[in-house]
């Protein structure tokens, strides 16, 4: 276990990773109020980061499933099915990953926000169609693996147990990589003025 000097290292890298967090959902949702109130003394323990990685899964997974039924674009379509598989792998790995740890991993409050922030953007993704919704959707994803890669980074710079440690290093180049397709995928799709122009 960590000494003393080494709890409070963990301590600011655990304030740190919710910094970064609060700063993405305050740019998804337009506001961090309700995560500011747990800052004060806040520590993330194993089954902490867990769990936020368990609720970042879940949420690709529902945002893909969905992307899979609406999307017009063949290539968000297959991109809809990569997520879907590969977060799919990455939720069975951090199963098998609290088994190993022998952690029940209970959501921490700051997964709350996050699932509200999720519910609130799958909201708005039912209410468009055609290609605004694939436009929609590969913003969507850019933000929301913008925001599990910076939660990870963090989580890997000041985690104490080594093989939680290696399990976010080893996710960290997944999450870019889905990050570089989505980009890529944004640049294809255009704004809606140009793609109309191009079906003249």
């Amino acid at each position: 276990m960590c000494g003393p000097s080494g709890k409070e290292v963990r301590l600011f890298g655990h304030i740190k990773i919710v910094l970064l967090i609060a700063t993405m959902v305050s740019f998804l949702s337009g506001g961090c109020a309700l995560f500011q109130q747990f800052l004060p003394g806040l520590t993330l323990s194993d089954a902490d980061v867990i769990s936020v990685l368990d609720s970042l899964d879940a949420a690709e997974i529902a945002a893909a499933k969905l992307a899979q039924e609406k999307a017009t674009a063949p290539e968000v379509q297959a991109f809809a099915g990569r997520v879907l598989n590969e977060h799919r792998q990455l939720g069975e790995a951090n199963g098998r990953l609290a088994t190993q740890l022998a952690v029940h991993p209970r959501p921490p409050a700051l997964v709350s926000r996050l699932t509200e922030t999720h519910e609130q953007a799958m909201q708005a993704l039912h209410t468009t169609s055609g290609p605004a919704f694939d436009r929609a959707y590969v913003e969507h994803e850019i933000n929301q693996h913008i925001m599990a890669f910076n939660f990870i980074e963090a989580a890997a710079e000041t985690e104490g147990n080594p093989i939680l440690k290696q399990e976010l290093v080893r996710t960290g180049p997944d999450l870019l990589s889905h990050i570089s397709a989505a980009r890529a995928l944004e640049r294809h799709l255009g704004p809606e003025s140009q793609r109309a122009f191009a079906a003249r």
